[in-house]
């Protein structure tokens, strides 16, 4: 009986042990609500910070916004000065064409006047030849010839009212004056028949002539130059380059005078091949 008693008082008991379970739980929902204010303030805080550091970019920010207005408030100061001196220097640009337009009346007042003659006896300027014919449009007196023949003083009775083909050549027995020399040669019946004389110039000696003569069989005359007078009364002594090296020398060039002494066919820097028959061929045009 004793222990029925025991266990009756015991068995109350249990409710106890409820209600500490309900404690419990309030002291969780209560750790549970400090737990989100605590990350609100966390929250609060970040946020704070991030206000503070906009604040402070923004004032850094401020200073430059300032400073770029300054600038974009100089620049068109900086534009306007430039348009001053831009209108500024306008007259002076007038007045520098004023300048160039008086020059260039000068200039054409010095071309308009008319260029002295040259005395007969030295020649006169050439006008441009046409082409392969080598025709002048205004034939001019040609200089007086001279040099040396066979070791003798040319003879300008010699080719007196007779057509003259007058050719200067570098150098004798070279290839090109040995093929230009034999093509004249080939067709000395053809000139002689249009009443014409060749003649070659050169600054060769009378003897390096007579061995070229002799070698190729030539029977036109090979006038000498050594001084080079006619050459350059000719015109014909210029400057040439070869290997990138300069030097004077004879331009191979040709001229055509008639019976009257006149120039009325000229061929600068002649190439070779073929030109002996067009100087024929100008010489039968010429001579009718």
């Amino acid at each position: 009986m004793v222990t029925k008693k025991v266990a009756k008082k015991s068995a109350p008991k249990k409710p106890a042990a409820k209600k500490a379970a309900p404690k419990k739980a309030a002291a969780k929902k209560t750790a549970a609500k400090k737990k989100p204010a605590a990350k609100k303030t966390v929250a609060k805080k970040a946020t704070a910070k991030k206000t503070t550091a906009k604040k402070t970019v923004a004032k850094k920010a401020a200073p430059k916004k300032a400073a770029a207005k300054k600038t974009a408030a100089k620049k068109p100061a900086a534009k306007k000065a430039t348009v001053k001196k831009a209108a500024a220097k306008k007259p002076a640009a007038k007045k520098t064409a004023a300048k160039k337009t008086t020059r260039k009346g000068g200039a054409r007042r010095a071309k308009a006047a008319p260029a002295a003659t040259p005395a007969a006896s030295e020649g006169g300027e050439p006008s441009e030849p046409d082409g392969e014919s080598g025709l002048l449009s205004s034939p001019y007196q040609a200089p007086r010839i001279s040099g040396l023949v066979g070791g003798e003083a040319f003879e300008a009775g010699s080719v007196n009212r007779k057509w003259v083909v007058l050719y200067f050549y570098p150098k004798d027995m070279t290839p090109g004056c040995t093929i230009e020399a034999r093509d004249f040669e080939s067709l000395k019946n053809d000139f002689k028949q249009q009443d014409a004389v060749v003649i070659g110039v050169s600054k060769d000696s009378c003897q390096s002539h007579r061995k070229f003569a002799q070698k190729e069989g030539l029977s036109f005359m090979l006038l000498s130059d050594e001084s080079g007078d006619l050459c350059e009364r000719f015109g014909v002594w210029k400057e040439k380059s070869m290997y990138g090296k300069t030097f004077m020398g004879i331009e191979r060039s040709t001229f055509l005078l008639n019976p009257k002494g006149h120039v009325v066919a000229h061929w600068p820097k002649v190439k070779v091949d073929g030109h002996a028959a067009a100087v024929l061929s100008t010489l039968k045009k010429a001579s009718r």
